[in-house]
């Protein structure tokens, strides 16, 4: 990240192909892991219960719910994309 001076300790390891502060922050950090965490689980239980319950297959609220757990699920990925686009 720019403007990290001093808090080098806190960066991903140095390796020999990645040699600058700015591209250790490419891969998924801790932070960019549970931003994905979330819309993931709401993605798959929504599924489980579309495949399971009979009922469901009929809710619409059902599907609204997964509609926006994926629309969510692409925010956060478009968010981890921009940040990487300006890390690089």
């Amino acid at each position: 990240m720019p403007d990290y001076k001093g808090k080098e300790s806190y960066a991903p390891e140095q390796t020999d192909k990645i040699n600058t502060l700015d591209k250790r922050f490419i891969e998924l950090s801790g932070v960019k892991i549970r931003l994905f965490t979330i819309p993931t689980i709401v993605v798959l239980t929504t599924l489980i219960l579309i495949l399971l319950n009979k009922k469901a297959r009929r809710n619409p609220a059902v599907y609204i719910s997964l509609s926006i757990g994926i629309l969510h699920f692409y925010h956060h990925y478009t968010l981890t994309k921009l940040q990487n686009k300006y890390v690089q």
